[in-house]
């Protein structure tokens, strides 16, 4: 007797897949019968914008899990293959909203990212062949043609990408009203006119902040009761091919005609001319904002930020590249009350720095704060030589989950202990990435290091000399799952295979990406093979394998590569 699943439960499957982002799963559900049809489509419609054209949805290089057995090259995916996927979808959510498909696609979406539709537009003319069926080239058309005693649109030029853009934007924004996240860079009228129409609306990804300057923060405050989410590319006062714009002038109003407390994350991803009143307005959102991230402030609204005090409910924060500005008596002045405010804001969890100001001077007064307990820090940009105080403070933050450090690295013995020393106190951390700061590690230092991280899950590390002795310091890690060598190496292959032989089931799915190995070193494409097979097979795990750039090899020729 056939057991036949209840619809829920079924449905509970398709919604799992999708939390998984199970793209091809959710495809063969929806052609396996019409019963799963119509609910594995929508759940594939919702996710779409997790795998954009641009990127493919893969994270950072460094701790990139992927599928058994592959080389990163054979998981790239074929750029003829990727943009049909992203034709065939667009050409799809558009025709559906003409009436002109199965179901209705473009009801499905929840987060409309028009960046990537963009990029799909300037990848050559042979897309839009592809794209604009007979009934899209009419639709985008702005010229007419006289047909008998009518006239319509002429699907012979096609108007330039940006017209496109706003037109398919507009027509999947105006009828779907269930729309929570948008990616898009439009004019102001245009954005204004799909806000008033979004009442679901919760984040807004823009290129230019200008593009927020028409009354938006009202727009958003009247029609968009959940909103929390703003992120915004550049915000500055010089526009390439318009007019000069005030961005001072522009975020002071934005803040202040937004429903105060009502900002979750706010975050410029690039250059932006905020200044001093921006910063006093941002104080609005102070009570809500848990993430702030800013980049590329002069020191008068770096200034401000003390003003606004504590923020109680802020857990990340992300301050980069500043303005260059004199470190003289007032600068430091500034750099301490910073330090102060940032030790008021008691929910803190995750910090990240690049060249915000000294950072290192910065970086020692917040650290050595009782109150603050960071999950997570990030700082680059310094010099390691220079880092005494910084690495003197990090032990205190025993709660350290995630490290991630980026420097330049020292020649000097004395520096680099004490980065292993500071580091090995952290016996909490689950992921630590030591990015050029440790170029002058050798295997010593990574033996004096690797005993101390028990909980430690990714590694990725640089140095000099490496050599097959080094696997017994990293499985001293019991539960690493991805190891990036980019130290200059000289391993072997039965080095390799005897190491990931001897991992175990908590090191499934392991990762190991050999980056830098010099010229002389003989990893041909059999042994490579053999070892993903070995990592496949063993623990569903990939391999990696990167040679050198040619001068550096032969600078290390020399190197004592002993065991």
């Amino acid at each position: 007797m056939a057991v036949t699943l209840p619809s829920e439960i079924l449905f509970m499957v398709l919604d799992n897949l999708g939390d998984e982002r199970d793209f091809n799963s959710l495809y063969q559900c929806a052609l396996a019968s019409r019963h799963f049809t119509e609910h594995a489509l929508s759940v594939l419609y919702r996710i779409y914008d997790a795998s954009p054209l641009r990127g493919g949805g893969i994270e950072d290089e460094r701790f990139i899990a992927r599928r058994p057995g592959l080389s990163s090259a054979a998981q790239k995916t074929d750029p003829n293959s990727a943009l049909k996927k992203w034709v065939t979808l667009w050409r799809s959510i558009v025709l559906s909203t003409l009436d002109l498909t199965y179901l209705p696609y473009y009801s499905y979406i929840r987060y409309l990212d028009l960046d990537d539709l963009g990029n799909l537009l300037g990848s050559g003319s042979t897309v839009k062949d592809e794209l604009f069926t007979p009934e899209l080239a009419e639709f985008v058309s702005r010229e007419y043609v006289t047909e008998g005693n009518k006239r319509r649109r002429s699907p012979r030029n096609l108007p330039d990408n940006e017209w496109i853009k706003v037109k398919l934007g507009s027509a999947i924004a105006k009828n779907n009203s269930l729309i929570r996240g948008m990616s898009c860079d439009v004019p102001s009228t245009t954005l204004n006119e799909w806000i008033e129409g979004l009442p679901q609306l919760q984040s807004l990804t823009v290129w230019s902040g200008s593009a927020l300057a028409q009354q938006a923060g009202e727009k958003i405050r009247d029609h968009c009761p959940d909103f929390r989410q703003l992120r915004i590319y550049i915000w500055q006062s010089m526009r390439l091919g318009g007019p000069p714009g005030n961005t001072e002038a522009e975020a002071e109003q934005l803040f202040n005609t937004l429903r105060p407390g009502s900002l979750e994350h706010f975050e410029i991803l690039s250059f932006s001319h905020l200044g001093p009143r921006s910063i006093t307005a941002l104080g609005t959102q102070r009570d809500s904002l848990t993430e702030l991230k800013l980049t590329s402030l002069e020191i008068n609204a770096i200034r401000e930020l003390p003003s606004l005090g504590a923020f109680p409910a802020l857990q990340v924060l992300a301050l980069s590249d500043s303005a260059p500005t004199a470190w003289n008596e007032e600068f430091y002045e500034i750099v301490n009350k910073v330090a102060e405010w940032m030790r008021s804001c008691k929910q803190l969890k995750r910090l990240e720095l690049r060249k915000f100001m000294d950072d290192t001077h910065l970086l020692t007064n917040v650290l050595a704060e009782h109150g603050i307990r960071l999950s997570t820090l990030s700082f680059a940009g310094y010099k390691l030589a220079n880092s005494g105080s910084f690495f003197g403070a990090l032990p205190l933050q025993q709660s350290l989950e995630y490290l991630y450090l980026r420097g330049e690295g020292s020649e000097d013995t004395g520096d680099n202990e004490k980065l292993v020393q500071a580091v090995s106190d952290l016996t909490n951390l689950r992921e630590l990435e030591l990015k050029d700061v440790s170029d002058w590690f050798t295997v010593d230092h990574v033996m004096a290091l690797t005993p101390f991280l028990p909980k430690l899950e990714r590694l990725w590390i640089s140095g000099e000399a490496f050599n097959d002795s080094v696997w017994d310091a990293f499985s001293c890690l019991p539960k690493l799952k991805s190891l990036v060598i980019y130290a200059m190496s000289n391993f072997t292959a039965d080095g390799v295979i005897d190491f990931i032989t001897r991992l175990g089931p908590e090191n499934k799915g392991f990762s190991l990406s050999i980056l830098n190995a010099i010229q002389g070193v003989n990893f041909p494409d059999e042994t490579q093979g053999m070892i993903r097979e070995i990592l496949a097979e063993n623990l569903q795990g990939s391999f990696d394998f990167g040679l050198a750039q040619e001068e550096f090899s032969e600078a290390d020729s020399n190197a004592d590569w002993s065991d």
